[in-house]
């Protein structure tokens, strides 16, 4: 029978090793996941929006042929790291509670150098994201009622231009989120605009400029998304919607 060997680890080397697992996102928490590209040219994206107390993950990857770093500057809390040439590296981040922005300086020693701006938002607020997000005065407004796997709105349809959609998540336990999807040719989708990751009893509204067309209000939330067993919108949770 092969025997096993335990070697004994210095503890010096523990705390090390649990340092590196730590900024490198070894937790294993329930973290959104923000994507952060880096060239040799600059990084992107220029801002990204999260809730205040939020605990997110950016996963930081370096497409370029040398060496990056990246670290919170101004007061953010974000501890530098180094992203070697053509490798991932990982940083968890949760942001203070109150509203406002902090800033990240990725940036290759003595080369490029983006900052990039960390936009937060009140607490429990929900995130509106989108191409067709805009701040025109709305000239229609649909109320969106989310539950388990069903989305229903007080009207079928909507006048083109900005459309304001007020959107409350109905359930006890799921989070949602809702989606306007405008329907393309070949069975594909344009998402015009999201409110993102409404918690259970939460509510959120975004303003969107609409053409006229064909649409689907759904909930995107994937398998494995805050602890979802199926993604949301193969399981049915959409409905037909027209902008006239």
């Amino acid at each position: 029978m092969p025997r096993l060997l335990v070697f004994a680890m210095p503890a010096a080397l523990l705390g090390v090793l649990a340092a590196l697992l730590a900024a490198c996102g070894g937790d294993g928490g329930d973290r959104r996941v923000i994507q952060i590209t880096q060239t040799d040219d600059a990084c992107a994206p220029l801002s990204v929006d999260v809730r205040g107390g939020e605990k997110v993950r950016f996963e930081i990857k370096n497409d370029g042929k040398k060496d990056h770093e990246v670290e919170g500057i101004e007061g953010m809390k974000l501890e530098e790291l180094l992203i070697p040439a053509g490798r991932s590296r990982s940083l968890d981040y949760t942001a203070p509670k109150q509203e406002g922005a902090q800033k990240i300086k990725c940036y290759i020693p003595g080369g490029s150098a983006t900052i990039i701006e960390v936009k937060v938002s009140a607490v429990g607020a929900a995130l509106t994201t989108g191409p067709r997000v805009t701040k025109k005065p709305a000239k229609d407004t649909v109320v969106v009622e989310l539950d388990s796997m069903t989305v229903t709105a007080d009207k079928p349809a909507a006048v083109a231009g900005p459309v304001k959609f007020r959107a409350a998540n109905l359930s006890n336990v799921d989070v949602h989120e809702l989606a306007v999807l405008r329907v393309l040719p070949g069975d594909e989708y344009e998402n015009a605009g999201e409110i993102e990751d409404l918690r259970p009893g939460a509510s959120g509204e975004v303003t969107l400029d609409l053409p006229a067309g064909d649409y689907l209000l759904a909930c995107l939330i994937a398998p494995g998304e805050y602890g979802s067993k199926v993604g949301h919108f193969p399981a049915g949770m959409k409905m037909a919607f027209e902008v006239r």
